[in-house]
């Protein structure tokens, strides 16, 4: 039986994209609002952006486990595998591959237009190659050409472990029971949270303190244990989502996923006001116009938040949250939320040169920089329906059509 189409966790990856989205942008922000108390609030959310990768990371296999399991261990074989690479495959790299293209020309653009022939060092062949080949985030490295792919490359890991992993998965879950299950979860959580809490602040789950080169290892534990969480997670929820099934008890009446919502930002601005070990990375900034920027590592602790806010908006269709996230405007936000995460640093660039002919004046709210700000967000999802209507998709169906019919996935 094909699984039901679960719209609120699609529209929930337009919210992680733009949480992303958020954090990058977070100077031009306090220069449109001013400082202050809520510039501050606001601030501390988008500073902790970087957990919309986590939020992906979670949701990636939930959803390939949700849609995969049956299809991939009835009569698995090595096709079967490979077939499934091939499909991820189809749907993560042209679109990666494009935007690098994208990169190369944004760098050519800036050597050309400053006269400064060292921008052209960004365009770095090797690591291009190591991009191209979505190995770029396995091992420590500097976040060069599109920063922001390194994730994609994590995910990419992920999807070989489950290729092969998928039927170690339907074993485990024709022996553990539920607990024995939620169990496994929140022990595959603690490895990242540990981490989390002895990084310096803002080194956002990735960089070696002192420095901006990932730190070895991280990304493995932080992708596969996210992920098999993920995967864990839709183990314990498949049985509420097949057609007609009933849903688990009166507790699941509640608006789970807007108090789990709510109970995230809560548990955000707690940790940033109080920071339980202020731990600074030496030689950065704190402030800027007054307001705090740095995101403590302790923010992981939301982790288990977002592993129920995913499990909720699957099983809570009424919720209001997860109604609104099941909206037409949310649902091509999700679709799009892709190609908005991959091309947003560009658009932000383009957005920052519009910005220094603008310019703003003292500390007070600025109008004219808060428009630029909102056209760069409207632009940066413009491009990125553009790009997922006539890269991605297009792409995606070429490379799925070339999958031979006797591989049934």
């Amino acid at each position: 039986m094909r699984p039901s189409f679960i719209g609120a966790l699609t529209g929930i990856r337009a919210i992680a994209a733009f949480w992303v989205f958020f954090r990058h942008i977070r100077p031009q922000l306090v220069d449109a609002l001013g400082s202050g108390p809520m510039t501050q609030f606001v601030i501390h959310i988008a500073s902790v952006g970087y957990l919309g990768v986590d939020l992906f990371f979670i949701l990636s296999g939930f959803i390939l486990t949700y849609t995969h399991l049956d299809t991939m261990t009835t009569d698995y074989s090595w096709k079967k595998a490979v077939g499934f690479l091939w499909l991820r495959f189809a749907r993560v790299w042209p679109l990666a591959a494009f935007v690098l293209m994208l990169f190369g020309a944004y760098f050519v653009f800036q050597a050309v237009s400053s006269g400064d022939p060292g921008f052209y060092s960004q365009a770095d062949p090797v690591r291009l190659l190591m991009h191209l080949t979505l190995i770029n985030g396995w091992f420590p490295a500097p976040l060069d050409w599109n920063g922001v792919d390194w994730s994609v490359s994590a995910e990419w890991l992920a999807y070989l472990t489950f290729s092969v992993g998928v039927v170690a998965l339907l074993r485990y879950r024709q022996t553990a029971s539920r607990r024995v299950m939620l169990v496994t979860m929140m022990l595959m959580m603690l490895p990242i949270m540990i981490i989390g809490f002895s990084m310096q602040d803002d080194t956002i789950l990735l960089f070696g303190n002192d420095s901006y080169v990932t730190a070895a290892g991280v990304i493995p534990i932080r992708v596969l244990s996210e992920f098999w969480v993920g995967a864990i997670l839709a183990l314990v929820t498949r049985r509420y989502l097949v057609p007609n099934a009933p849903r688990p008890a009166s507790l699941w009446r509640l608006p789970v996923p807007s108090i789990t919502a709510v109970s995230i930002i809560v548990a955000i601005l707690l940790v940033s006001t109080f920071d339980p070990v202020s731990n600074i990375r030496a030689g950065q900034s704190e402030l800027y116009r007054g307001i705090d920027m740095i995101a403590p590592s302790e923010s992981i602790i939301i982790l288990p938040l977002l592993v129920l806010l995913i499990a909720s908006l699957a099983l809570c269709p009424r919720d209001p949250l997860a109604r609104l996230l099941a909206t037409r405007v949310f649902l091509l936000g999700g679709r799009a939320s892709y190609a908005f995460y991959l091309v947003h640093p560009l658009v932000i660039g383009a957005g920052l040169i519009v910005l220094s002919r603008v310019g703003s004046a003292g500390d007070g709210p600025h109008p004219l920089v808060m428009g630029v700000v909102l056209g760069t967000a409207a632009a940066a999802w413009v491009a990125a329906w553009l790009l997922w209507r006539f890269i991605e998709e297009p792409a995606r169906k070429v490379l799925r059509r070339m999958l031979p019919e006797s591989v049934t996935l």
